[in-house]
């Protein structure tokens, strides 16, 4: 898609699908199979963009705040993560072709035998057109989860129909200068990716997005 293309959806209406759904828990392949009949569900309602929460397969790791030192968890949720190079990812792909819809993916990936707080952009076609790590994972995370590198920075890609497209994983939206990257990328329309932990207090300084109000599922998707 070129820049003018892009420039040409600023004006027009984009119909976004975020899941509210819960993950299925320490389960790849559960969640690889909820993940594409999602994906073609909002296919048929009319969506041009689909977005999934922090960490959606196979679920937000969320036992690390109250019992950080988990070996069993912390086995079974490596073992359970996606590999991007993999069969898995590949039928998530092809999920979005088929059903001609762009997807923001939020995943816990595997890599050898680390695991990193990922993003990723599939464009209606089912190609990975952008692939990110959460830059510095968040106090208990990183009892999990592996830093990112330079790379990760270059969130904001044109996906079609749709136009430039970014995404932060949770507390990246707390960092000036990382926001300030993104947007200066012409970022048009933002995933805002947050686990959901705790139950929603009126009046608490606690955010919305991470409460189980939220459904497990907390982007925030908007123009900018």
């Amino acid at each position: 898609m070129t820049e003018a293309a892009a420039k040409s959806t600023k004006n027009s209406k984009v119909r976004v699908a975020v899941v509210q759904h819960e993950p299925a828990w320490l389960d790849l392949e559960a969640g690889v199979q909820k993940t594409c009949k999602l994906i073609e569900e909002a296919a048929q309602a009319g969506a041009k963009l689909i977005a999934f929460s922090e960490c959606w397969i196979p679920g937000y790791p969320a036992w690390i705040w109250t019992r950080p030192v988990d070996f069993g968890l912390g086995v079974k949720y490596v073992k359970n993560s996606l590999v991007i190079d993999s069969s898995q990812m590949q039928r998530m792909c092809e999920a979005a072709g088929t059903n001609q819809i762009n997807v923001s993916l939020g995943f816990s990936e595997r890599d050898g035998n680390s695991v990193y707080i990922a993003q990723a952009l599939i464009d209606e076609s089912g190609k990975i057109v952008m692939k990110r790590r959460k830059m510095k994972p968040t106090h208990m995370e990183r009892t999990i989860f592996g830093d990112a590198s330079g790379e990760c920075l270059a969130s904001v890609v044109a996906l079609p129909d749709v136009g430039r497209v970014g995404a932060l994983s949770c507390w990246e939206h707390m960092q000036p200068l990382l926001k300030y990257y993104t947007f200066s990328q012409n970022e048009e329309i933002h995933v805002a990716a947050w686990p959901a932990l705790d139950s929603f207090v009126e009046g608490s300084p606690g955010f919305w997005s991470m409460s189980v109000e939220g459904m497990y599922i907390s982007e925030l998707v908007c123009r900018v």
